[in-house]
């Protein structure tokens, strides 16, 4: 990983990184937001720069834990519905779970402030 910059992403370099999140390639993004695929590959490369990223996944991932980007900003609530259901009852029973607990910590946070 590269050393990032101490800079947030814009708005742009979001959207292309939620679409890129979706699997698209640079030339889909740029159809999507109606730009070229120069505007797209530069945006991904500032994103990159600024997050410390060598590539695109990794730019995601990066972008996805410091809370630059949200799954709903790539994906409807339906979408990751249908990713979640491919992973089993076991799996599913874990995930339902694990949101229990963060649910509950969030809550308690709320009720101490």
């Amino acid at each position: 990983m590269r050393e990032p910059e101490d800079s947030e992403l814009n708005e742009r370099e979001r959207q292309v990184l939620a679409l890129v999140a979706r699997g698209m390639t640079n030339r889909e993004i740029a159809e999507h937001l109606f730009t070229s695929t120069s505007t797209v590959k530069i945006c991904l490369h500032q994103a990159c720069v600024k997050l410390g990223a060598r590539n695109r996944a990794q730019a995601v991932i990066t972008a996805l834990q410091r809370g630059y980007l949200t799954t709903q900003d790539s994906f409807s609530l339906e979408e990751l519905a249908d990713l979640l259901a491919s992973w089993g009852p076991e799996s599913i029973e874990k995930v339902a779970q694990l949101l229990r607990q963060k649910l509950q910590q969030h809550q308690s946070q709320s009720d101490s402030k």
